[in-house]
């Protein structure tokens, strides 16, 4: 394995961690703030830390201003599009829920990819895929199956997650499309964008910050937003799509933990069916990956 492929792939694993962290602590925070306001916090928040790297970046590389629409496109739907959905999901539906629903990303970026990007696609990786959306199927149908007093509630919830993590795929595909784009200065666009498509929802709302709500500002601005958002593109532009996306799997690893623990949330027998075969049609289309990886650092 090169020494750029080892960088990839650890960027890859930290966004893994810091992002399979943040729906337990994006439900607790919700307790004392509305989504759109957390929204337009952590932006604001975000764009502050980036400002001055942002202005010197943008100075240093003079990106082409042909280029523009696809930052702002990529922008929206990775900021106030995907994260929108997600948090007035995850306000309507459990933690454990919300990470299980958003792992799915990997199986539909294998198929956007064979479709968009030309990638093959495996009779294998069919069967995972197979597996892999009958298990969010499940997890985003099991609150009218346990037949819950907030069942419909959590099913908007569920589907509202699920139409945020489509948002996402599209991104990935697209910003593997584009290579040339810079990490960096998507990352600080989306942020500005996300203040200005989130902030007329934000003014209606007329609420004030909760203390207790910061800790969670702080951490969706700084490691969510900056750390992970950076981390993810970089590790994209070292590898194909459908391989970058598997280190999505590993964060229930870290999500349901802590969701028990903080939230009190119960892993419910539906849901842990829908988990294992989420997580059993992620493992079939890995197998896949590594292999196809290990061919082209072969050369065959």
């Amino acid at each position: 394995m090169s020494r750029e492929r080892k960088y990839a792939c650890l960027a890859l694993l930290a966004t893994s961690i810091i992002w399979g962290i943040a729906p337990p602590v994006i439900k607790y925070t919700l307790r004392f703030i509305s989504p759109f306001s957390f929204l337009f916090y952590r932006f604001l928040a975000a764009t502050i830390m980036v400002f001055i790297p942002f202005m010197l970046r943008l100075k240093k590389i003079k990106p082409d201003l042909s280029d523009l629409p696809i930052y702002l496109f990529l922008g929206f739907l990775c900021a106030p599009l995907n994260l929108g959905l997600l948090f007035l999901g995850i306000q309507k539906t459990t933690a454990i829920s919300a990470s299980m629903i958003s792992i799915v990303s990997p199986i539909l970026i294998i198929l956007g990819g064979a479709v968009f990007l030309k990638e093959q696609i495996t009779k294998k990786e069919k069967t995972g895929i197979f597996l892999a959306l009958s298990g969010t199927v499940l997890t985003i149908v099991q609150p009218l199956l346990e037949t819950k007093p907030s069942a419909n509630l959590n099913l908007e919830g569920n589907f509202l997650i699920f139409l945020g993590t489509l948002a996402w795929v599209v991104f990935t595909l697209l910003t593997k499309k584009h290579q040339k784009i810079d990490p960096f200065l998507l990352t600080c666009f989306s942020y500005l964008i996300g203040i200005i498509f989130i902030f007329p929802f934000f003014a209606l709302e007329k609420t004030t910050i909760n203390p207790l709500a910061i800790p969670g500002i702080i951490y969706m601005a700084l490691f969510s937003s900056v750390f992970a958002y950076f981390f993810y593109v970089f590790g994209l532009s070292k590898m194909e799509a459908s391989e970058a996306s598997v280190f999505t799997y590993l964060q229930p690893v870290f999500a349901i933990p802590i969701s028990i623990l903080l939230l009190k949330e119960k892993l419910t027998p539906f849901l842990i069916i829908g988990a294992v075969l989420i997580i059993f049609g992620l493992i079939v289309c890995e197998t896949r990956s590594k292999n196809q990886a290990l061919k082209q650092e072969a050369g065959l």
